[in-house]
């Protein structure tokens, strides 16, 4: 069975309203993850701009397959990260004057920590545009599933380096869950592995304004793929600094509540 035969016809065009340009999630383990909704609007474009790697491609049908356009190799290791940003952000507005409607396949959600989407929502807007954001599985979902804990109980979700820089107070009766720990404070691209990764000192002494030093927090990476499990490293706030970048790539940072 494919990912078409699961989603059955796509919704006649003419039914639709007239969209140019859908924001639309690859999920955490793709294609696994994509839903159904995604996979009928995936159908239905005439192109599809993403920024996953060609060989995850792959596990697509060829009909989208041969609709994809990758713009990984837009992502420059060491270069700006707001510069490679760009460069994909345009990539998909030229894309979207082409050939629309197209869509934006992005990792995880679709705006949840994604500068590309972001901008081409205030894009859209600017030249009138209409752009759909359409519902997907997160980080965020996966890691609640994999920890087991349930928000209601209190959870404040944050970006590492803004946290910090942004003098946000941590209340240590309610969970903390930190995005994108592996570019702390770090403006350029880190892409190759053997990346000594940043410095995660003034974190790690942030958090301890607000918890004791041998409180435990995890650094959390969701499995790409079906099968596999999650990637948890717990560590002491104190040697948060020391773990190797191998296990913070990519990772969520959880601090639970004391």
């Amino acid at each position: 069975m494919t990912l078409t035969d699961i989603a059955g016809d796509p919704e006649p065009q003419s039914k639709r309203p007239h969209t140019d340009l859908y924001l639309v999630g690859a999920g955490i383990a793709f294609p696994e993850h994509l839903t159904i909704e995604t996979i009928e609007i995936l159908t239905m474009c005439k192109r599809i701009g993403t920024n996953l790697p060609e060989e995850m491609l792959e596990g697509l049908p060829q009909d989208l397959r041969e609709k994809c356009i990758s713009l990984w190799s837009l992502y420059q290791d060491g270069r700006i990260r707001t510069e490679n940003y760009s460069d994909v952000f345009q990539a998909i507005v030229e894309l979207t004057e082409a050939d629309a409607p197209i869509a934006w396949l992005t990792p995880g959600h679709p705006i949840i920590f994604d500068s590309v989407s972001a901008s081409l929502l205030n894009e859209g807007k600017r030249r009138g545009w209409n752009v759909r954001v359409v519902p997907a599985v997160s980080s965020i979902d996966t890691m609640l599933a994999e920890l087991g804990y349930d928000p209601a109980h209190g959870m404040l979700i944050h970006e590492a380096t803004g946290l910090v820089r942004r003098n946000i107070p941590v209340v240590p009766s309610v969970a903390l869950m930190l995005l994108q720990p592996a570019v702390f404070d770090v403006n350029i691209a880190i892409i190759a592995g053997d990346s000594a990764g940043p410095d995660l000192s003034p974190l790690r002494d942030y958090l301890c304004e607000f918890h004791s030093a041998e409180h435990e927090c995890a650094f959390i990476r969701s499995a790409s793929k079906m099968g596999e499990r999650d990637l948890v490293t717990w560590v002491k706030l104190r040697d948060l600094a020391s773990v190797p970048y191998q296990l913070v790539a990519g990772a969520t940072l959880f601090v639970p509540p004391a």
